[in-house]
């Protein structure tokens, strides 16, 4: 089992080429929460626990100084600006992702449950013709006490 420190670096690598690939990816976007990156989002994805980006003094100071450079960059915005939506405007964005994914999960549904019933319609035609054939074979057995040739 490894000891504490080096755990730590470990960690503070991990992190360190997680930025360089975000940055490289550009999707910054994608991990900001509140005008800040989403701690959980980030630990959940560097596969350790939150806690480490408070108590990691080195991962905290990296996490710190990339907020800054992401702020001086203009991805990140100021700590002392007010986000542009107030409150009202984040609640409602927030119910139309809902009522997207919502309407995405509904039309993904209705597309399942349309190829099933195309499926089941079509199993019932092939089964209607052959309970045709059969009946014919049945009608011509019951008047001629012999069996059709198929």
């Amino acid at each position: 089992m490894a000891n504490g420190k080096a755990l730590a670096a470990a960690n503070i690598a991990k992190f360190e080429v997680w930025a360089a690939e975000r940055q490289t990816a550009g999707d910054w976007p994608d991990y900001m929460r509140q005008g800040q990156l989403n701690r959980t989002e980030v630990a959940a994805e560097l596969g350790f626990a939150k806690s480490v980006l408070r108590q990691n003094p080195a991962v905290k100071a990296a996490l710190e100084a990339l907020e800054a450079r992401l702020r001086a960059e203009g991805t990140l915005p100021s700590k002392g600006e007010k986000s542009p939506q107030t409150q009202d405007e984040a609640a409602s964005a927030s119910v139309d992702r809902r009522v997207v994914t919502i309407n995405n999960r509904t039309e993904q549904r209705v597309n399942a449950l349309e190829e099933q019933n195309a499926a089941l319609r079509a199993e019932v035609r092939e089964l209607r013709e052959q309970l045709k054939r059969y009946r014919l074979i049945d009608d011509h057995l019951a008047q001629t006490g012999r069996m059709v040739r198929p």
